[in-house]
Parts: C-alpha cells; structure tokens; sequence
C-alpha cells in the first residue's frame, strides 16, 4: 500500500529514490521542475532526453506517458520524466493520472520505493487545485508499486488543497 503526502517547498529538496519531474513533449527543461533540475544539476539531463528521442526517431512524447531517466548528477536514483500536456499545454484529469501510473510503474520496475512528485499540469498545464485532486483521487485507488509517494509544490494553496484531498480519501 501507498503511502501519500504532500509538501510545500522546493521538490528536489525531497529525499527519495525517485523523482517525478513534469516534462513538455519535446522534452525540453526549460522551466518548472525541468528547468529547476537543469540549472541545479546541470546539462547532462537535457543531453539524456534529446539522445532518446534521437535514438527512439521521436520528435515528442504523447500525453500519459513517461521517459526513464538516470540521476544525471542528482541525488535521486531515477528520474521520470512525465508528460501530462499536449503542445499546447492542455490536459485533464485522466490525462494526469494516467501519466503519473505510467512513471510510478516505470520507477517501481527500476527499484524505486519513494518518489517525489511534481504536481503535474498545475504549472504550465493551468489545471486548478480540484482538476489535479480529481487526478489525484482516479491514483490513490490504484497498487503503485511503490511504498511513499510526496507530491512537492511551491504553491501553498494548492498544498493544502492536496491535504484536504487525501485526509477525505484516504
């Protein structure tokens, strides 16, 4: 069974195995938590992506899907890179859930036990607070496979928006 939480500051502050990390569909790091991740751990990530979608004969990635990544100099094990919006940055709630299976099941496959989460579409995507606790409720429901799920976010209300979400689910 999952554990799930959530905490407000800075996301690659959180100790885990894995980390979620909100990604466009060219797979670019160039804002939110990609952005972040870039400029603290440097260009080796950035690299990693454009490689496999080179070597895949992709352009972009689909809505509801993740890309595994090493830790490329961080301290988490592995990295998903989750994409939850369209070129446009649309999305929806089943979208989003839809997305963070494919990575919790990628990073549990890989060893992962604990994971670090971005609050996908809430960035960029401009989901609201209810949209994402409607993903979030379509997730608790299924076995994840991994044992702590921490979703990080900079946005207070939407913390405790999260909070309210889980003390009523779970």
């Amino acid at each position: 069974m999952t554990h799930w939480s959530v905490n407000h500051g800075d996301l690659l502050d959180c100790e885990a195995d894995g980390l979620i990390c909100s990604a466009n569909p060219n797979l670019n790091l160039s804002g939110g938590v990609g952005g972040a991740f870039a400029l603290r751990f440097g260009e080796a990530m950035q690299k990693y992506l454009h490689t496999h979608l080179r070597e895949h004969g992709l352009t972009f990635i689909e809505p509801g899907n993740a890309v595994l990544a090493p830790s490329c100099g961080s301290p988490f094990r592995m990295v998903a890179h989750a994409v939850s919006i369209d070129g446009f940055y649309e999305t929806n709630a089943e979208t989003i859930a839809e997305t963070y299976l494919s990575a919790l099941r990628q990073l549990a496959e890989s060893g992962c036990q604990t994971v670090a989460s971005a609050c996908l579409g809430c960035g960029y995507g401009r989901v609201t607070s209810t949209e994402f606790c409607d993903a979030i409720r379509r997730l608790v429901q299924h076995d994840t496979g991994v044992s702590n799920v921490t979703f990080g976010t900079t946005d207070e209300s939407l913390a405790e928006a999260v909070r309210q979400m889980l003390r009523e689910v779970l």
